[in-house]
């Protein structure tokens, strides 16, 4: 384990952000983690930075998890299991099952980061997320100092988000996910997906299909973190209550998708309809094809970012009384 004082992490955030960590370190294995643990300093742990602002500065130790494996066991009746430890690259992983025959993951395609970051928020996409497909996860336990399997069923995940994220946050770091795959339906329910299939025949489609529909409509859409900085969708889809989403259609004309817990709208059509779309800030851009992602035009901070977020959110409310709540992690400080 080599121990890195004053790192810069500009490469390893795809805002691009300048930001020093007091102490960063890069693990492969768990007994590399379980040393890295091993200090009083603040813990922030992070995988491909695809889905956090970093702010100038953070304090204490940066764990990079680079955990790399993936292995598959066939199950005679209900699909297959495929285990993968963290570091390993979330689109990867996708065409690794689909090379295999393996369905399941075809409509999360695309989506930037690793495995170890799918089941801290819940990655979703085009009417899939991942704990529809989530078996458990391997985490280690922090105030245990062990390694712990937790099913699925443990893990709180609601929309964009879990224990991981919340109230477990400090206390488990997610080291492996296996996931159910295989055995599912294909799901093209999601309006883009469904006009993307819309010249084939049910009987036709096919999960790799289906994932160069997904990756076709992406890469329209989304701009790439390698060229452009961001971290793809910037704010989540309000879920709001029945009363509230009546409100709100005497004021738009807005889809409502039903939730556990509400309605589900679209937080890009809010945005577009408030006029945000191409808007820029101090280097920070509304991005002109799909408003909910904030980029870097090249000279943005993670102040601008923050700003012009906040500033889309302060609008929203004003004119549609929604709020709009941020999707990436914001560490660090000023």
């Amino acid at each position: 384990m080599k121990l890195q004082r004053n790192a810069s992490l500009q490469t390893f955030n795809s805002f691009g952000f300048e930001c020093t960590a007091d102490e960063f370190v890069i693990v492969r294995d768990v007994k590399e983690l379980e040393e890295a643990l091993d200090t009083t300093e603040p813990i922030t742990i992070l995988g491909e930075g695809t889905n956090v602002v970093l702010k100038p500065r953070i304090r204490g130790r940066v764990i990079k998890n680079a955990m790399y494996g993936i292995s598959v066991t066939e199950t005679p009746s209900d699909g297959v299991l495929v285990s993968v430890t963290a570091g390993v690259n979330w689109h990867e992983l996708v065409r690794y099952a689909l090379g295999r025959g393996i369905g399941g993951l075809e409509n999360l395609a695309l989506i930037p980061g690793s495995v170890g970051a799918a089941p801290f928020q819940n990655i979703g996409a085009y009417g899939v997320e991942l704990d529809q497909v989530c078996e458990d996860i391997e985490v280690f336990d922090r105030e245990q100092h062990c390694l712990r399997t937790l099913p699925a069923s443990a893990c709180g995940f609601t929309y964009r988000n879990s224990i991981f994220k919340s109230v477990s946050r400090d206390r488990f770091v997610i080291c492996g996910v296996t996931l159910r795959l295989g055995n599912r339906d294909l799901s093209t329910h999601y309006r883009d997906v469904a006009a993307a299939v819309s010249t084939r025949s049910r009987s036709s489609l096919t999960p790799t299909y289906i994932a160069e529909s997904v990756i076709r409509i992406r890469r329209r859409k989304l701009p790439d973190p390698r060229l452009v900085g961001n971290v793809g969708s910037f704010f989540k889809n309000p879920i709001l209550c029945d009363s509230a989403f009546d409100a709100l259609r005497e004021r738009i004309d807005i889809d409502g998708h039903p939730d556990s817990s509400g309605v589900k709208v679209p937080a890009a059509r809010l945005i577009d309809e408030a006029g945000w779309k191409g808007i820029q800030y101090e280097g920070a851009e509304v991005w002109p094809r799909q408003p909910l992602v904030l980029v870097n035009r090249g000279e943005a901070t993670a102040r601008s970012v923050l700003e012009l977020a906040s500033r889309i959110a302060d609008d929203i409310h004003r004119r549609f009384a929604v709020e709009l709540e941020l999707e990436p992690d914001v560490i660090g400080s000023f």
